[in-house]
């Protein structure tokens, strides 16, 4: 495991997103990022992996049963680590993702692009953790297109970045591993 603190990871991933001004390559990095956070969600709080420590991990990684992101957020959603409405937000993003990583023009002025950008919109702005992002990378200022992307696809990082630092590995169901053990 890095031995970088999570917030200096986290404030150098802000710093390259914030570099970058064309929406297609911020929609990959964010995209990126937020499948990573998934992954390190799921990581937590899943039982250990049977393999050893330095092979890949059995579900998550490799060509694995949740090693995609849609099945990565299927099972966060699932195991209860997200709710509905972040689900359905992270949903809008991977729905981007691959309209930009499968089409030759990736334009967010056109549908079913831009349709998919509202919504996203829709469902970050009026979240406290969009304002507080936005106070932090932007000083609270009126953001331009490009900024506004930026701050929504941040404030999905900070919040994904929370819900990894309250998550805890399960124990498993007791009950069913006292049947088990009968």
């Amino acid at each position: 495991m890095n031995n970088i603190p999570t917030s200096d990871l986290f404030d150098a991933f802000a710093e390259d997103l914030l570099e970058e001004r064309t929406a297609r390559p911020l929609i990959i990095i964010g995209a990126s990022r937020v499948d990573n956070l998934l992954f390190e969600i799921l990581n937590l709080y899943l039982l250990p992996k049977l393999s050893k420590a330095k092979d890949t991990d059995e579900l998550l990684e490799g060509d694995r049963p949740l090693s995609t992101f849609s099945a990565r957020l299927k099972m966060c959603y699932r195991l209860g680590l997200i709710d509905k409405t972040l689900y359905v937000t992270l949903e809008q993003l991977r729905t981007l993702r691959n309209l930009n990583a499968h089409s030759i023009a990736f334009d967010i002025t056109k549908s079913p692009i831009r349709e998919h950008l509202k919504q996203l919109r829709m469902h970050i702005i009026s979240r406290n953790s969009f304002r507080l992002t936005k106070e932090r990378y932007f000083d609270n200022s009126p953001l331009n297109n490009t900024e506004e992307l930026q701050c929504l696809l941040l404030t999905l990082c900070v919040l994904l970045e929370a819900i990894r630092e309250k998550t805890t590995a399960t124990s498993g169901n007791k009950i069913a591993q006292s049947i088990a053990n009968r």
